[in-house]
């Protein structure tokens, strides 16, 4: 459902035949993207509700998001993480990280890098990578549990994941990455901050601030 932000009027109603696990806006906010249960992403006209695109899974998608620039979607589900053309729906390519669910899905604010998340692992991909099964990094040893979300900070010096192990982390991963782009090994990324938490942790995210420090 999309609502006023001012007055709370109910707007428009977008529907999936089945649990809704994700939605997100279009940098320039006319268009919506929804992720479901039922095998689907379908990207809406968000002042009509016109539905313009359907991006299919083989199963469930799990999340999805506009790249910042306006021009890629990015899809997770089992197994892969998927691009597609934000114009045409046409499909690019798949990243494939894991040998389960990928969680969340996100692009770096340069839109040169894709993060998915899995099991307890954070997986960093070049966009530009030739091999669906390769990667440049894998964010692992931090969390004890299965990790819910995990995003780029707004200059991309950072990652914060979050997991069921009751913790917030920020790994100091995408500098040693920009620093010539050469390959770590699957243990890269320095944990910075551990934050603890009373209950389990679902959801995380930077202020769009990036200061001179």
């Amino acid at each position: 459902r999309m609502w006023d932000a001012e007055n709370g009027t109910l707007l428009l109603y977008f529907g999936h035949e089945n649990i809704l696990y994700g939605c997100a806006f279009s940098p320039d906010g006319r268009r919506i993207i929804t992720a479901g249960w039922d095998g689907n992403a379908f990207v809406y006209c968000a002042e009509t509700g016109e539905c313009q695109l359907t991006l299919g899974h083989t199963l469930e998608v799990t999340s999805c998001c506009f790249s910042h620039d306006g021009k890629y979607i990015l899809t997770s589900g089992y197994l892969f993480a998927r691009i597609w053309n934000a114009a045409d729906g046409t499909f690019i390519k798949k990243l494939m990280h894991t040998d389960s669910l990928v969680a969340k899905c996100a692009f770096s604010f340069d839109d040169k890098l894709v993060l998915s998340v899995s099991n307890i692992f954070v997986i960093i991909s070049d966009i530009d990578c030739d091999d669906c099964h390769d990667f440049i990094c894998a964010l692992q040893g931090g969390h004890r549990s299965i990790v819910r979300d995990a995003c780029f900070s707004a200059d991309g010096n950072r990652v914060v994941s979050v997991s069921d192990d009751r913790t917030a982390l920020i790994w100091d991963s995408y500098t040693e990455i920009e620093l010539g782009r050469e390959r770590l090994s699957s243990d890269g990324g320095e944990v910075l901050s551990t934050f603890t938490f009373n209950e389990e942790v679902k959801s995380c995210d930077f202020t769009s601030f990036c200061g001179e420090d």
